[in-house]
């Protein structure tokens, strides 16, 4: 049977009501164990179709790994203070106002995309091992379209850019400063510490959620085309930026940056055809429930 066949059976048994004096409601645990005994919530049960190596990270944030070297961490949903006020260190314009946002729960990567991930997906020559953990930073937003569509065929599930809201709730880790650790060089690589040059995902500190690198090493797209103005007519619910534009919104700075752009806030700017390997254009996935 196909994993589509597998899915809707999945679906159509949690949607089964439960016998009276059971009290089971949506979001409750699931009766799926999980690691170490532990009960996956409902509305991630279905990820239990494909793989079974579902726990919880040192923050207490359920993660999940994938097939071909995936692996995904639950966000829960929530708002938060998105952008930076005038008085932030850094402040460009654009990063403001801040403004209360509420963004629904996502799944999205651990880490950035490595150039062994990319290169299982979309095929290519051999690499050298040291080169598989290193970011996937040589991408333009057009070609993480193509990535996106192979990666679908290949694994049966529906991965996309995560939004830029998405992206600065995740990147905070429930902090509300400029950015989630106690000094930038112990969290993200950058000018100071790089060597001028990409290093192997994982290898600083994560934030509050167990996400590495949001901060430094790749700069990583987002889905939303850019505004600098956008947030004077951004919704509370489930922002997803200008309806269009001409260039794609980039966050997290990189290997050759420091200081203003390696904060939570900071909005950058790039053609979606371009990509710069100088630079480090990378990403990371955000992962829909359900195959699309």
């Amino acid at each position: 049977m196909s994993a589509r066949f597998y899915f809707a059976l999945a679906m159509l048994l949690l949607a089964v009501p439960a016998r009276a004096g059971q009290g089971d409601t949506a979001g409750q645990p699931h009766a799926t164990p999980g690691d170490a005994g532990m009960t996956i919530p409902a509305d991630l049960a279905w990820l239990t179709l494909f793989t079974d190596k579902i726990k919880k990270n040192a923050q207490g944030c359920w993660e999940a790994e994938l097939p071909d070297g995936i692996a995904m961490v639950y966000v829960p949903a929530g708002d938060f203070l998105m952008g930076a006020p005038r008085e932030e260190a850094g402040w460009e314009e654009g990063e403001g106002p801040v403004h209360r946002v509420y963004v629904k729960g996502i799944l999205i990567g651990k880490h950035e995309v490595t150039r062994g991930v990319w290169r299982t997906v979309m095929g290519g020559g051999a690499m050298r091992s040291e080169e598989r953990d290193l970011p996937q930073g040589d991408v333009s937003y057009d070609d993480i379209q193509k990535f996106l569509l192979a990666l679908k065929k290949k694994s049966g599930l529906a991965f996309r850019l995560p939004t830029e809201a998405e992206w600065e709730k995740c990147c905070r880790g429930g902090s509300s400063g400029p950015d989630y650790g106690p000094s930038i060089n112990e969290i993200a690589w950058n000018a100071r510490n790089s060597g001028d040059k990409p290093h192997r995902v994982g290898s600083k500190r994560p934030n509050g959620f167990g996400l590495f690198d949001m901060l430094g090493n790749v700069w990583e797209w987002c889905s939303d085309w850019y505004s600098a103005s956008y947030y004077y007519e951004s919704p509370y619910l489930n922002p997803t930026g200008p309806g269009k534009g001409s260039r794609r919104v980039q966050r997290g700075g990189g290997f050759r940056h420091s200081g203003n752009y390696l904060r939570c806030a900071h909005r950058n700017d790039q053609y979606p055809a371009i990509s710069k390997p100088q630079y480090g254009y990378g990403f990371r996935l955000v992962l829909e429930q359900g195959i699309q």
